[in-house]
Order: structure tokens, then C-alpha cells, then sequence
């Protein structure tokens, strides 16, 4: 339609025949007035114009369904609705909802108390009781008056029941009925039973409504009469009560038989009840609990081992469940004895084999050291075999449960004993090496039971002992090791996890072993032997973890160099891919036999005494040998880099072949080398190849017998019903939640506009007050200069 809405709108008002002169002359004849139905039809055809013209009042959508007529325009159109008239009523109804709401909204409920004298405050409480009772009686007393009632029962007739309401009956009927029923009843028992009338009905309802009445009105009556006959007792029977009293003799033996009855139910509380012992487990179920045991602590090392927390609270424990043979040897297994706890007490007379293994002192010359020369005042005079019993009999006498105290004293004996087997370590122990093994093999297991009660002394004198070790090595470098530092390293590999991602002792103290073995400068024989133990310690901390340490590698090609080199070869094409710090140190021996087990002994490295040099050469070579093909085997093997970290080895071991051919070591490490070479491939770095995702291809679906009615065609009426209930509730659901989201912006609007309005309220009050006050001040300060003015006039 073209041209502008108003004269579109001006035409078709025109077609319709609503506006303008019609063609048609009526005359006065045939003049009537409108009908009805001519205005419905006015009214019908402005609506239709009026949805024309103004297309966003109807909602619409498409019709599915194009198979109407062609001729009509729009015909893929349905109106389905009025938005803005809905939306109108639904604004309405929240505008109503919400004032019911605004005017219930703190209003108190509706129960008002109509008690007697509740809102009386002149009256007292026994004034307002006697009122109620008074008022209670008389109501009770009202509702006897019923009871002997003549006229209740005048349409009914005074043959039909009596005064309590029972229905007068005989052989079955009423007697109001008519004499000759007896007849008409034994006419009707061959017949079917008769319906009962209306009236008969409402007479029986009355009967045994007055009948039950008449109940609850005797046990009323019965009860009010006890109730009388109780007050009326009442004073006679507290002045019998209070005329007896008891002797005092009487409430002697009461008070006595109350107290043995009190101890004889405290002793009955405080006495121990049987219970059921524990089943006696099988073989097999002891060793599944064993296993699960294992199993569960190996997940807590792995979890450690990868910086995992150990537990819920994030608390990291300190000392790790660890086999008797963390370093080979058996000597933790010979001292079964335990440490006693808070709880339980273990006697240290006796050792595992049942043998008397020392004599205890007496408990009053028994002292807890607290410092290092306490320590050695207490162990002076007593033999160095005999000090782990005595150190025994210290922790057994100052346990935590006998005295107050003993908690913080035995942590800082576990310090002592510490720093005391450092401080045997230092002396010299030449003379009799077998006992101190022994001593200290005791002094260790002692010290591994205390490092469970008291791991938090122990870590923080470890860490202390670290940092004095590390602060003398940069002071004196190789000069300031001893023994007792190779020692202290020991102990921390049995006493703590090594394992761990972080330690608070175990990883400063591999730290500071991987400095030494690279600071080092090897300069003689002996430092390469400490080198060989301090290799050994680092690969004894990795035996779990496996983890790489290049310091080792590094060690071992300057180690093998420098006992491989002579002074000769200098000027060779010797290749020396790191630099040396002695070109004196080489096998002087032509064949050389390496021992089957290399034993380097410690004491001997920090000594002053001279040493067989080439024997020592050879156990140095033994050890590192050994230490070698345990990493190829066990440490390496899993390396992505396996292959280049044997290069840097490989042509050492080849040089030691060629030269001495007699070490047969060297030629099993070279031959296992190369087999694990081959196995070990390398693959260049690529993008991760993921497949290519298909594009689905669905074929179409074709159904014979469409109908568009139909909304499934499953064939399951439950599954169907299901589905439908399903898509339902999930229309129900959205429709709420989405006239919950209206009510609620609603609100919001409505509490926005009452605020508005309040702040409008208010600034115009203000407003109203401040122009009253500047009025009241400019009407007092005109007067003012209208007086003054005159005042100056005068003058």
C-alpha cells in the first residue's frame, strides 16, 4: 500500500464505509434505528483495521503449515498473541500481588487473646484465675439445662427415646412407628433392604448425637466431683503431713544408705566391663595386611617423591618406614631392643637373644645430658662397648610419662647423641675398628628410634650441622672434611627420606654433597677416595627416586683420567675433555688385578700416616667400576639421553681396555653398554598427530506413513508418556523461572520508584523549610534596614 500511514489509514476507513458520505439516500421511511449486530460488526472491522495498521501489538509466527489459500496475503502468518495487552495484565496482577504483600508486610498474626483480665493490669493473677473458674462452671452449667429438655423432642413424639437420648425400639422399630410394622416386617424379609428416608436418617444422627452428649457430660460430672472431693481432703491431709516428722536417727540412716548407694554406683562406673577380643588373624590375612601396609606407604613415597602433599593437613613427615638393609649391611638387625614411648615401657637389661648384654648404674648416678660436656661426664669411665646400654638406661629413666619435663630433655638428648657419634667419628679408632663398628652400628639404631618420637629436634640440628659444614668448606675447602661430616651424611640417608621432591634436611644435604664432589680439586690419591664415598652416598640417596646428578658423571670421567694419564702422555693425543688437577696420580702397575670387592677404609683417608698409594688405586677403580655399571643398569637405562651420556664415558672405558686387556670389568661394561645402546632409539621432536575427524553424513530419514499430528513415533506408549511428562515439566520449569525473573524485577522497580518518591517527598519538605526560613530572615532583615534606615533620617 503505498503513500502515508494517515491517508492509507483516511482510505481504508473510507472502503469500510466508517468515514465519509455514503452513496445510498434513505428516506424518511425507511430511516431505523441501528441494530445490535451492526454495531458488533462496526466494531469487529476498527479492530481488524486497527491490527493492520499497527503490526507490533500482534505477536506472529510462521506457519508449518503453507497450505492455505494462495489468494490471501500473508497467509504464512498466525497471530498467536498481544504482547504489549499481556504484558499490560501481567503488570496489573504484580501491581496487586505486590500491594497485598506491601500490606501484610509487618503485620503480627492473627490470634487475639480473649482470656478475662488479660489486658487488666489492676487485676492480680488470683483474681483473674477465680474469674475463669467462675466463668468455666457456669458454662458447663449452661450446658446441662439441655439434658432434661421437654421441647427438643416435641416433633419427634415422647415415645421415640427417652432422657438420655436412646431410641425407644421393639423387635427392631421405632415405637413411634405404627403398631402394625411388625407385620409389614416380617412381609419384607424376603425382599431386598428398604433405602432410608431423609427424615429417618436425620433422626438417627440426632439420636446418638444427644447420646454421646450425655457421655461427655457424665465423665464431666464424675470428674468435677473428684475434683471437690479432693479440695475438700486437701487440708486434712497437709495437716497430717505436716504433724509427721521424721526422726533424726531415721534421716541419719537415710543420709548413710544414700552415700553407699553413690559409692557402690561409682564403683560399679569405674569398673572395667568385658569386651570381646580381637579375632586371631590367619597367615593369610596377616600377610595382606603386611602387603597393603607395604603398598600404602609406597604410594605415600611415590606422592612425596613427585612434591605431593603427604596428607589432609599438608603436614610433611620427616622420617620414612625404610628396610633394615638401606645400606647393605646387617648391623641394624643385631640390637632388637626399642625405645620406650609414653605409653609402654621396654626393658633394655635383656637383648634379643635373651643374654644379659650389660649392668645397669644405679638410677640415682643416671643423668640426662643437655649439652656435650655433660655427655662426655656422664660416659667417662665407661667402657665404649658398654655406652649404648648406658645410653639406653638414660632414655628408659627420663621417659616422658614419669615426670614432667622429660618430653623436652629427651629432645635434646637425640641432639647430643647426634653431635657424640660425630664426635667418636673425629677420634682415633685405629686400634680396635671392630668394636667402634659395633658402637656406633648401636648408637644408630637408638638414634633412628628417637628420630621417630622426636624428628623435629633432629631435622633442626641437622640443618645446623649442614650449615657449619657448608661454611667451613668455603672457608678451608677439602681441609675442613672429616670424618665425622662423612658420617653425619650417613646418618641422614637412614634417618630421613631421600626420596622426596623437597626435604627439609634430605634435599640440602644432597645439595652439599653434588658441591663438594664438583668443588673438590683432586689432587691426591686419598681426596679421589673421598670422591669415590661421597659418589657412593649420592647414589645410595637415589636409589628410589633415580634421579640424574651430572656431578656423578663428571666425577667419574675425572676420576678415570686421572688415574689413567702419566706424565708421559701429556704430549699425546690423549683426549682430555675436562681438566685435570694432577697428572701425578696414574697406575704406575703394567697389569693391574682389580680386588672382587674394592674396601676403602675411612679412617685411613684422614690420617697422616702414609698408605699403600697403588692398593689404594685399585679399590678406588673397583668402587667406581662397580657404582658404574649399577647406574648404566639400574639409574640411566630409562633416560631419554641414555646415549649421550655414555658417549662421554665410552672412550674412557675403551682407552682402559685397550691398555690393561686383564680388567675384565671394563669389557662387560663396554659389551652391556653397546646392547643398551641399540635398544635405546631416538625420535625427532614432532606436533602431536591427532587423527582427522570425519565429517558425519547421516542418511535422511523417511517415514511412509507421515503425519504431521503425530509428534513420535516410537512405538513404546510408556517411553512416549515419559518423554512427553519430561518435555512438560521442562516447559513448566522455564515458564516459572521466567515469571520468577518478572516478579522479581517487578519488585526492584516498584522499591526504586518508592524510594524516588520518598527522596522526592523529602527534598521538597526541605526545600519548603529552607524557603520559610529565607523568607522569615529576608523579612527580618528588611525590617531591619527599613529601621535603620529611619534611625539615620532622624539624626
Amino acid at each position: 500500500m503505498a503513500g502515508s500511514q494517515l491517508k492509507n489509514l483516511k482510505a481504508t476507513l473510507k472502503a469500510h464505509g466508517l468515514t465519509g458520505q455514503t452513496n445510498t439516500k434513505h428516506t424518511k421511511k425507511t430511516k431505523r434505528q441501528a441494530r445490535e449486530y451492526d454495531r458488533e460488526e462496526k466494531a469487529k472491522t476498527i479492530a481488524k483495521i486497527r491490527e493492520q495498521f499497527n503490526p507490533f501489538e500482534v505477536k506472529a509466527a510462521k506457519n508449518k503449515r503453507k497450505g492455505g489459500d494462495p489468494g490471501l496475503k500473508n497467509s504464512d502468518k498466525v497471530a498467536v498473541g498481544k504482547p504489549g495487552i499481556s504484558k499490560q495484565i501481567g503488570e496489573e496482577q504484580r501491581m496487586k500481588a505486590f500491594e497485598a504483600k506491601r500490606l501484610m508486610k509487618k503485620r503480627k498474626g492473627g490470634v487475639i487473646d480473649k482470656r478475662f483480665g488479660e489486658r487488666d493490669k489492676n487485676l492480680t493473677e488470683e483474681e483473674k484465675m477465680l474469674e475463669r473458674f467462675t466463668r468455666e462452671r457456669q458454662s458447663t452449667s449452661s450446658k446441662k439445662k439441655d439434658l432434661f429438655n421437654l421441647e427438643d423432642d416435641e416433633d419427634e413424639g415422647h415415645f421415640e427415646s427417652d432422657m438420655f437420648g436412646n431410641k425407644l425400639t421393639h423387635l427392631g422399630a421405632s415405637l413411634g412407628d405404627d403398631f402394625n410394622l411388625q407385620d409389614e416386617v416380617e412381609d419384607d424379609l424376603d425382599q431386598p433392604p428398604r433405602k432410608k428416608t431423609k427424615a429417618e436418617v436425620m433422626k438417627e444422627i440426632i439420636a446418638k448425637s444427644k447420646f454421646h452428649k450425655h457421655e461427655r457430660q457424665e465423665a464431666q460430672r464424675k470428674m468435677e466431683d473428684n475434683i471437690d472431693e479432693l479440695d475438700d481432703d486437701f487440708e486434712d491431709v497437709m495437716a497430717e503431713l505436716m504433724t509427721t516428722q521424721p526422726t533424726k536417727k531415721k534421716e541419719e540412716e537415710v543420709g548413710e544408705n544414700e552415700k553407699d548407694y553413690d559409692i557402690k554406683v561409682k564403683e560399679l562406673l569405674m569398673e572395667k566391663r568385658a569386651a570381646p577380643a580381637d579375632r586371631t588373624k590367619t597367615e593369610e590375612e596377616l600377610q595382606k595386611e603386611a602387603d597393603e601396609k607395604r603398598q600404602q606407604l609406597e604410594e605415600q613415597r611415590l606422592n612425596r617423591m613427585k612434591g605431593m602433599v603427604e596428607d589432609e593437613e599438608g603436614e610433611e613427615k620427616g622420617v620414612e618406614d625404610l628396610d633394615d638393609g638401606f645400606w647393605g649391611s646387617d648391623s641394624e638387625n643385631e640390637d632388637a631392643d626399642e625405645i620406650a614411648n609414653s605409653d609402654d615401657d621396654v626393658d633394655f637389661n635383656v637383648d634379643s637373644a635373651g643374654n644379659e648384654s650389660h649392668k645397669p648404674r644405679k638410677k640415682l648416678a643416671i643423668s640426662c645430658p643437655q649439652s656435650q660436656e655433660e655427655m662426655l661426664n656422664e660416659l667417662k669411665g665407661t667402657p665404649l662397648i658398654d655406652q649404648p646400654s648406658h645410653i639406653k638406661d638414660i632414655i628408659k629413666a627420663y621417659q616422658p610419662k614419669l615426670a614432667e619435663g622429660n618430653k623436652e630433655k629427651l629432645a635434646q638428648f637425640s641432639k647430643i647423641l647426634l653431635r657424640y657419634m660425630i664426635f667418636l667419628a673425629n677420634q682415633k679408632y685405629d686400634s680396635d675398628i671392630e668394636t667402634f663398628d659395633k658402637t656406633q652400628d648401636q648408637f644408630l639404631s637408638i638414634l633412628k628410634k628417637l628420630s621417630e618420637k622426636y624428628n623435629q629436634a633432629i631435622s633442626e640440628e641437622c640443618r645446623s650441622y649442614i650449615t657449619n659444614i657448608q661454611a667451613r668448606f668455603k672457608k678451608f675447602n677439602f681441609s675442613a672434611f672429616s670424618t665425622g661430616d662423612i658420617l653425619f651424611f650417613l646418618i641422614v640417608g637412614i634417618l630421613f627420606s631421600t626420596s622426596d621432591q623437597y626435604h627439609l634436611v634430605g634435599t640440602p644435604a644432597q645439595i652439599l654433597l653434588s658441591e663438594f664432589l664438583e668443588q673438590i680439586r683432586f689432587k691426591s690419591t686419598k681426596r679421589i677416595a673421598v670422591g669415590a664415598i661421597i659418589m657412593r652416598l649420592i647414589i645410595k640417596y637415589q636409589r628410589l627416586p633415580r634421579r640424574y646428578v651430572p656431578e656423578i658423571t663428571y666425577f667419574i670421567q675425572k676420576s678415570l683420567i686421572s688415574l689413567l694419564i702419566k706424565e708421559k702422555d701429556i704430549d699425546s693425543d690423549f683426549p682430555l675433555p675436562i681438566r685435570l688437577d694432577s697428572f701425578e696420580l696414574g697406575i704406575t702397575s703394567k697389569d693391574p688385578v682389580l680386588p672382587e670387592q674394592g674396601i676403602i677404609h675411612l679412617h685411613e683417608l684422614f690420617s697422616k700416616d702414609n698408605i699403600d698409594e697403588e692398593k689404594l688405586k685399585l679399590n678406588i677403580l673397583a668402587n667406581i667400576f662397580e657404582d658404574l655399571d649399577k647406574m648404566l643398569g639400574n639409574y640411566w637405562n630409562d633416560k631419554a639421553a641414555f646415549t649421550e651420556l655414555c658417549d662421554t664415558i665410552q672412550p674412557i672405558l675403551k682407552i682402559y681396555s685397550e691398555r690393561y686387556p686383564n680388567i675384565s670389568t671394563v669389557t662387560k661394561i663396554i659389551e652391556k653398554l653397546q646392547r643398551m645402546k641399540k635398544l635405546n632409539t631416538h625420535y625427532p621432536l614432532t606436533l602431536q598427530a591427532h587423527r582427522p575427524t570425519a565429517i558425519p553424513s547421516y542418511a535422511p530419514k523417511f517415514e511412509e506413513n507421515f503425519n504431521p499430528e503425530k509428534k513420535s513415533y516410537d512405538t513404546d506408549a510408556t517411553r512416549n508418556e515419559v518423554n512427553r511428562m519430561k518435555a512438560q515439566l521442562k516447559k513448566e520449569r522455564k515458564f516459572t523461572m521466567k515469571e520468577l525473573r518478572k516478579d522479581t524485577k517487578f519488585e526492584a522497580r516498584q522499591r526504586i520508584d518508592e524510594k524516588r518518591k520518598e527522596a522526592e517527598v523529602y527534598h521538597a519538605k526541605m526545600s519548603n523549610i529552607i524557603n520559610t526560613i529565607n523568607t522569615e530572615e529576608g523579612a527580618e532583615k528588611n525590617k531591619y534596614e527599613r529601621e535603620k534606615r529611619l534611625r539615620a533620617g532622624k539624626k
